[in-house]
């Protein structure tokens, strides 16, 4: 009888065994048949690799749950991994790997913390029995001729936890033979997760493991080093370095135990293999930026082994390296306040590094880390100065945006020419809206907004740009907002400009960003001429105003009074028109239950703006906000009914504490449902009705607790700190019950906002200072 026959008849006899209706595809229902098992000995590499997936996908689907098809198709994938004429073995042996990892894992999922009452990981009752047998079958393959196969052999057995002492030993004697790098630390690893469930064989597991963290037994014992420096000076000859392997293992077979050996072992490992060369190890398949992010995720939450990585990164020769450490750094800092101390001084020293694109990411972390940074705004300085002929424009932009960040205005000058010149940074991140590292940042109008005291120096450059930019006009009239609210003297330079022809309409604009009253009356013939349509002011055009925005300016209100149907020439007959649209309004049945009628809102804002009589507005009011104050999400104008009828309330003292009643039990409702922004404007509402803090106090509280960091939408963490502060500062005792969270995050070494981020300093300082501005308040 012919192999192939043989073949045949034992894949038919193993097919009769299956349950095939427990083979679907989990997203689609479709059903396999032997087919799909048959096609793993296509010749066709593409062929066997999706029939392959198909079953992966049959056995674990997303890989949370192992399935009915799992113990059933799990003799075909032995068989085809057995098989030399199979292409795919490598991807089976991965496949049976997941499967078995998923098996292992769901079992252990507890039914505790956040899966408490949900859905949790399943495990078919026939899987464990058919791995466990399946599991000895495999053995022949750690000593298969392809060392591919070999290390996935080793990846598979490692998850049988039921053959872990069997199996240790085994490991270890295939390690002594192994010819493979990869295949050798694919074994050290797999010791590692077998000494998770060994019993007799795991503190032996353990001890060949951190002998493994020396290579080979030679060079210096762990037990003796005591710095990096040590490690680095050995260069002997090695045959099978697996320290970064070793650490990982212990990790895995110690989880919680944090050795104060990884990191020199790790950082000695990393930098070593390139000591000879400048450059990684032969062997090594990934990219050098690839091996260094690896090391660092294997010490996972040890910070004072990836500080010392960082720092022996940071002074290596090698500019890869160099560039790694910086990487590293700026991840560390994100994340941990006490990182910055420790490492900004070495990231500062790679501000002048012979590699270009070093020097900007070492500017940009010191960039990101702002006031910290001060100390080396002099080194960041030379790059700006004229005699220094920094030869790399995005050095010196990077360089004008840490000064910037700084606060240094020596970077003034350069700004004000760059304003006047290109209107922004050339040298920008991809994509704006992008998060994390690849966000934008440099950003002119943001790097322009400390300097509120220059506006002598900035103010005409911005007004130019202003008026020759056509559409990114808003980030500079925010900036002028923002100087102005920092006490910059402009309106009267802005006056002074309104006698210019060249700068009377951009000038006028500028002030009506500012709100600034009526203080161009003495304009008001030249800016009559300029006087447009109703809808001037919104078509984005700086060339005419609208008579409202003429009327702002001047105090003159003749041009608005011109015009058919404005508050202006309102009087009772349009009250009453406006009483009968209201009342319209309200007949009309809203399309949900909780929603107010389409207009209402908007009829009785306009009512009460015209009449001010609380009898025409109150009922109303009151009877659609008691329509929406019992749904617990936002819907379409319950806000601005609420925080209407907060308005009309304080003029009317006998609804006052009925509708105070409401709020508080509208924001304790959204609160609960963590309906931030519903709860937020009504708790504003009632502070500025009730100006009670014993009722906004622990709603505050509450809005802290599901408010996200800064950086996220608004409303933020920060918009029930300000209201907070504001209260503390009418009722300093009323803040107590905030005291003890507000020092616990202050306290805190890790940065309670998003990591990873080239704003997370930035996010973490603005949510400390309104911390603070709440406890000294109180």
């Amino acid at each position: 009888m012919s192999a192939r026959e043989t073949r045949a008849q034992r894949l038919a006899r193993l097919a009769a065994q299956v349950d095939w209706s427990k083979v679907t595809a989990l997203s689609t229902g479709e059903r396999y048949g032997p087919e799909v098992m048959a096609a793993l000995w296509a010749a066709d590499r593409v062929t066997a690799d999706r029939a392959c997936a198909d079953l992966r996908f049959a056995a674990i689907g997303d890989g949370s749950s192992v399935s009915g098809a799992a113990a059933g198709i799990l003799p075909f994938l032995v068989e085809a991994a057995l098989d030399p004429d199979v292409t795919v073995r490598f991807e089976i042996l991965r496949t049976i790997a997941d499967i078995a990892g998923t098996g292992n894992a769901a079992r252990s999922a507890k039914a505790d913390g956040i899966l408490e009452g949900r859905w949790r990981p399943t495990v078919d009752e026939a899987w464990p029995a058919a791995w466990q047998r399946a599991a000895g079958e495999l053995l022949p393959l750690l000593d298969d001729g392809d060392h591919v196969i070999r290390a996935g052999a080793v990846r598979a057995l490692a998850q049988s936890a039921a053959h872990a002492d069997l199996l240790i030993p085994r490991f270890r004697a295939r390690f002594d033979e192994e010819p493979d790098l990869w295949s050798a630390g694919c074994l050290v690893l797999g010791v590692g997760e077998l000494a998770r469930h060994a019993t007799r064989r795991r503190e032996e597991a353990i001890a060949w493991l951190r002998h493994r963290m020396a290579v080979e037994g030679k060079g210096p014992e762990p037990d003796i080093v005591e710095d990096v420096d040590a490690w680095l000076a050995w260069d002997e000859e090695i045959r099978h370095d697996v320290r970064l392997q070793a650490v990982e293992a212990l990790c895995r077979a110690l989880p919680g135990h944090a050795d104060p050996r990884y990191a020199p072992v790790t950082t000695a490992a990393l930098l070593a293999s390139s000591a000879a060369t400048g450059g990684p190890p032969a062997e090594c398949l990934m990219p050098r930026a690839d091996v260094i992010a690896e090391a660092d995720r294997r010490l996972g939450a040890d910070l004072p082994g990836r500080l010392t990585l960082a720092l022996a990164l940071l002074r290596h020769d090698g500019t890869e390296e160099r560039a790694g450490g910086l990487r590293i750094a700026a991840c560390l800092m994100s994340r941990w306040r006490s990182a910055v101390p420790a490492l900004l001084p070495a990231v500062a020293e790679r501000a002048g590094d012979a590699r270009p694109e070093n020097r900007v990411l070492a500017l940009r972390i010191l960039a990101m880390c702002g006031a910290a940074a001060r100390p080396w705004a002099d080194l960041v300085a030379t790059h700006l100065a004229p005699a220094a002929r920094e030869p790399h424009e995005p050095t010196r932009e990077h360089a004008l945006w840490a000064l910037s960040r700084m606060g240094d205005d020596r970077c003034v000058p350069p700004l004000a020419e760059l304003l006047a010149t290109r209107g922004d940074f050339i040298h920008r991140s991809n994509g704006s809206a992008a998060r994390g590292w690849d966000r934008g940042e440099l950003d002119l109008a943001e790097a322009l907004a400390p300097f509120a005291a220059h506006t002598d120096v900035l103010l005409a450059p911005l007004l130019t740009r202003i008026s020759t930019s056509a559409n990114r006009r808003h980030p500079y009239f925010s900036l002028l907002r923002q100087w102005h609210r920092d006490g910059a003297d402009i309106v009267p330079r802005l006056i002074e400009l309104l006698d210019d022809e060249a700068t009377l309409m951009v000038s006028a604009h500028a002030l009506l960003q500012l709100d600034s009253g009526a203080v161009a009356a003495a304009h008001r013939e030249r800016l009559r001429q300029r006087v447009g349509s109703q809808d001037a002011g919104r078509a984005g055009g700086l060339d005419r105003l609208s008579p409202f925005e003429y009327r702002a300016l001047t105090g003159d209100g003749e041009p608005a009074r011109a015009l058919p149907h404005t508050c202006d020439t309102l009087g009772a007959p349009e009250a009453d028109r406006l009483r009968g649209m209201f009342h319209a309004a309200l007949s009309r049945k809203p399309k949900r239950w909780s929603d107010a009628p389409k207009g209402a809102v908007e009829g009785a804002l306009a009512l009460w703006r015209l009449t001010g009589d609380v009898d025409d507005v109150l009922p109303a009011l009151l009877h659609l906000t008691a329509r929406s104050a019992l749904a617990v999400h936002q819907t379409p104008g319950s806000v601005e009914a609420l925080e209407l009828l907060a308005e009309v309330a304080a003029t009317h003292p006998p609804v006052a504490e009925r509708v105070a009643a409401q709020l508080r039990t509208t924001a304790e409702a959204r609160i609960a449902h963590d309906n931030r922004f519903d709860a937020m404007a009504t708790v504003r509402s009632l502070w500025q009705l009730t100006s009670d803090p014993r009722q906004v106090v622990p709603l505050l509280l509450g809005l802290v607790r599901i408010c996200p960091p800064p950086g996220s939408t608004d409303p933020t963490v920060l918009d029930p700190l300000r209201l907070l502060a504001e209260v503390a500062a009418a009722d300093p005792a009323s803040i107590a019950p905030a005291a003890p969270v507000l020092r616990a995050l202050l306290a805190a070494d890790e940065r309670p906002v998003r990591h990873d981020d080239w704003r997370s300093v930035r996010d973490d300082e603005a949510l400390c200072t309104a911390a603070r501005a709440v406890l000294d308040a109180g």
